[in-house]
């Protein structure tokens, strides 16, 4: 038996086992498919809480602190899987192409401004002293320099890489099929390689997770929602920063890509890329920079990310039983939030802290119907 069994081993499973293994818990990973093969290896890496989320409140102040931790997890990662993980802290910007746009974009600057965060309003000429590359017809921006990216394929073999060296058990190809109980507890899990038991089982298995709830009877609403993403070649086009505009991103990446996306699908659980999405990534980009339209296609691909009801992840206990967490409903933002996720995650289930928790605690789904 382990202390605590991970059910997911994508980022925010895979990061929550490396916590808990640093501070001597015994952990096993249970992944249905290879390591981060869902939404977290086909995500763009993106670390912008001020750009992904639109009020101040718990998710934004998550969203901070996460990024925060970044520098100094992400070198102690390194250190200890012995390779770059490509964390660029390197600043956003945040581009309005029309007059109404710009209004949209300066009352948020005004409240990000007011609550004392890093931002700065832009506008002619001083937009493009940022990004020699963006379209003149940018009217204003924000610039955050505070937010950057990270390689996340790079991550998670990271993450893998020292999950074994501090001897986490990590079963790939483990398909779980049912939740082992005894009365109202949690005792580990049904897999297609045998029974798993543990002292704590904790869901992190992203768009799955609502169905693995209902197994218990519990109603946990956790969609997919698909994201199809692409990359060109950056060879002669030396973006210096990430943009964002109303219909896509822009990432330059140190390996010779810029990743542009995405698409926010409904479309179940199917993964494939489709025509009509690709076609709306690449031409929801080439207006803010047009010189992309010449660059080399290299690859698309596509992710299921995990939504919340609510748009909030799910962090803690499960009501209603025992020794059955759930880390989940991260959707866009798994990347991010994974280090302060593991942290949170660790300190409830070591040592029972849960304050920090309090506006994410699945319970605020209790009575749902299924």
């Amino acid at each position: 038996m382990t202390n605590c069994l991970i059910v997911g081993g994508g980022i925010i499973g895979l990061s929550l086992a490396y916590e808990l293994s640093r501070r001597g818990l015994s952990v096993t990973v249970a992944e249905q498919g290879p390591w981060g093969g869902q939404a977290s290896s086909a995500a763009a890496g993106m670390l912008a809480p001020l750009k992904e989320f639109s009020e101040p409140g718990p998710l934004l102040d998550l969203g901070m602190d996460s990024l925060r931790l970044y520098p100094e997890w992400a070198a102690e990662l390194e250190a200890e899987a012995g390779g770059d993980v490509q964390l660029s802290i390197d600043g956003l910007l945040t581009v309005a192409l029309t007059e109404e746009e710009a209004e949209r974009l300066r009352a948020k600057f005004a409240w990000q401004r007011e609550s004392g965060y890093d931002v700065h309003w832009l506008t002619g000429a001083a937009i493009r002293d940022v990004e020699p590359l963006l379209t003149d017809r940018a009217v204003a921006a924000i610039h955050s320099p505070s937010e950057g990216h990270i390689n996340n394929r790079l991550l998670l073999q990271a993450l893998v890489t020292a999950c074994r060296r501090m001897g986490v058990t990590l079963l790939s190809g483990c398909v779980v099929t049912g939740i082992a109980t005894e009365g109202s507890r949690v005792v580990g899990v049904e897999t297609t390689a045998g029974p798993l038991r543990a002292d704590e089982t904790v869901i992190a298995s992203g768009a799955w997770a609502g169905i693995m709830m209902g197994w218990l009877g519990l109603s946990i609403p956790v969609r997919p929602v698909r994201g199809q993403i692409a990359a060109v070649a950056s060879a002669g086009i030396p973006l210096r920063t990430v943009i964002f505009g109303s219909t896509g991103y822009i990432t330059p990446k140190r390996d010779g890509k810029i990743v542009i996306g995405a698409t926010e699908d409904e479309a179940g659980f199917q993964r494939e890329v489709t025509l009509s999405g690709l076609t709306g990534v690449l031409n929801g980009v080439m207006p803010y920079v047009p010189a992309l339209s010449s660059a080399p296609f290299l690859e698309a691909w596509a992710g299921l990310r995990p939504a919340s009801a609510d748009g909030k992840p799910l962090l803690g206990p499960v009501p209603g039983w025992t020794g059955l967490s759930i880390a989940g409903g991260h959707f866009r933002n798994g990347i991010l939030l994974s280090p302060i996720t593991a942290k949170l995650m660790a300190d409830y289930l070591e040592q029972g802290r849960a304050e920090r928790l309090q506006p994410f605690l699945p319970e605020r789904f209790a009575g749902v119907p299924l």
